[in-house]
């Protein structure tokens, strides 16, 4: 056997690095530049990891500064604290609707200056009884012990937070990066090392027993902001749920932990397919009011993939008609209703029942998609169309602008100006 030559060896050793700084630029892009809500959610999750293991991985590696920072920053001893726990209690034994002691247990984890244990005292103060006040206050001064830090536990966070804002410095640049369209350009030699690998500095927190000891504050707190995620998405138990596993878990049930997770890294772009097929129409609804809040409060763009042109009535300012992989038509939201162009635009809302013309016959769309395999030549939906020419059959249409920012693809009309 002949022995491996340095030169074989460096090479081998760059294309790994290669491979790693280009695995490190993807992470930190996906889930916190760019997130996703699958369309089959029992494909998307780990069936052999707990509901909340999988929340808190997302939260660890997209929010792990941001939790960290409020861990140690928690203040269990401070004045105000033991006034707010009595005032839930005081609510609880009063028998006061939830509405109320959701917001004095806002107002605990506002005085401990940890959010989840705000969350985590509405779940104390909402099982507990009316006659059992006192043991309230008992279970949340004792729940107060799992933010008081130890020197190990200190160091150990201290050292987790210090990966999270590398990693937060690398998401930076590769954001810059994927905004100037320059995500082609290799890391930086500093930024590269870091992206190789994280190893431990400490010598005990190779030891798994340690590094367990040392990680359970922060555990403790992404399971309790895990909860405070599925609460978010309407979920009935969250504490239970949180615990148990995909496997155990409905099909309507996944999808809104999907969506949690997907929501809970507040991504810069949010692609929804098919996020409210396996939801009911109420829970569709508060679905659908979350993704508008995050898209005010942090702007954040959301594509929507879907097959319902209700909701896209409701949540969309700007349409893309598909069909068969291309384009036929693109236009503002009013005006795609009001005026569709396209005759399979025309086919899908003739298709679509109307409460106000109760006895209209709904129309269907004669033929089948085609085989994507072999298209058909020219326009792809010329088999189907109504309207169909030669030249359909022949070219490709091209994209033409006919006002007000409604494009469409149809060689029925002829716009003044080619969309390229």
């Amino acid at each position: 056997m002949k022995p491996i030559k340095n030169s074989v060896r460096v090479k081998v050793v760059r294309r790994f690095r290669r491979i790693k700084a280009a695995s490190a630029r993807m992470m930190a892009v996906r889930g916190h530049g760019i997130s996703m809500i699958f369309q089959e959610p029992t494909q998307a999750m780990n069936p052999v990891f707990p509901v909340y293991d999988q929340l808190g991985e997302a939260l660890s590696i997209h929010r792990g500064k941001e939790i960290i920072d409020q861990l140690l920053e928690a203040t269990p001893d401070a004045p105000e604290l033991q006034p707010a726990i009595e005032r839930l209690a005081e609510a609880v034994q009063n028998g006061e609707k939830l509405e109320q002691l959701k917001k004095l247990s806002v107002e605990v984890g506002r005085a401990a200056h940890l959010r989840s244990f705000g969350t985590q005292a509405f779940y104390a103060a909402r099982s507990a009884s009316a006659g059992n006040s006192d043991a309230l206050v008992h279970d949340l001064k004792k729940a107060t012990h799992r933010f008081r830090l130890g020197g190990y536990q200190r160091s150990m966070l201290k050292y987790r937070r210090t990966q999270s804002v590398q990693t937060d410095e690398l998401r930076e640049v590769y954001m810059k990066e994927m905004r100037e369209g320059q995500m082609h350009r290799l890391l930086e030699a500093g930024a590269r090392r870091r992206a190789i690998s994280v190893k431990w500095t400490h010598p005990q927190f190779a030891i798994p027993i340690l590094r367990r000891r040392g990680e359970k504050p922060l555990k403790d707190e992404l399971f309790w902001e895990a909860v405070g995620l599925l609460e978010g998405v309407q979920i009935a138990n969250p504490v239970q749920v949180a615990r148990c596993y995909p496997f155990e878990l409905s099909g309507g049930m996944i999808q809104r932990v999907m969506i949690a997770m997907a929501l809970s890294s507040e991504p810069a772009v949010l692609i929804a397919d098919e996020p409210t097929t396996a939801l009911d129409v109420t829970i569709q609804a508060q679905i659908l009011e979350l993704m508008r809040d995050l898209k005010e409060r942090i702007g954040t763009s959301t594509l929507l993939i879907t097959h319902d042109l209700a909701v896209l009535a409701e949540v969309a300012d700007r349409i893309c008609i598909m069909y068969a992989g291309h384009i036929v038509e693109n236009a503002p939201v009013q005006s795609l209703f009001a005026n569709p162009l396209h005759p399979y635009t025309r086919g899908l809302l003739a298709s679509i029942p109307r409460v106000d013309q109760p006895n209209k016959q709904l129309e269907s769309i004669p033929g089948s998609v085609p085989n994507l395999i072999n298209p058909p030549e020219g326009c792809r939906f010329h088999p189907r169309c109504p309207y169909a020419m030669p030249i359909c059959s022949e070219t490709r249409p091209p994209m033409t602008d006919e006002g007000g920012s409604h494009q469409v693809a149809c060689y029925l009309y002829h716009g003044p100006n080619v969309v390229e």
